[in-house]
């Protein structure tokens, strides 16, 4: 197995962390993310997950703002 190439992985989570703030991560940005960084899409997934544990809580995401929109 390949080792992880560590300026690719903090490439790829300043990416995902600003997709993140801005609400931008919307559905099929996983898959585009892996092909554009040559990764899976299940560690572009496990990266996602462990940097919406990092944002702070009071952070809206994509999600509730369009919830907050429909109401």
């Amino acid at each position: 197995m390949a080792k992880r190439d560590p300026q690719r992985t903090e490439k790829l989570r300043i990416a995902i962390r600003y997709l993140l703030q801005h609400g931008d991560m919307v559905q099929g940005s996983q898959s585009r993310l892996a092909e554009h960084f040559k990764v899976s899409r299940q560690r572009v997934h496990q990266i996602v997950v462990e940097e919406r544990r990092h944002l702070p809580a009071e952070e809206p995401t994509a999600n509730t703002r369009q919830a907050s929109r429909a109401s």
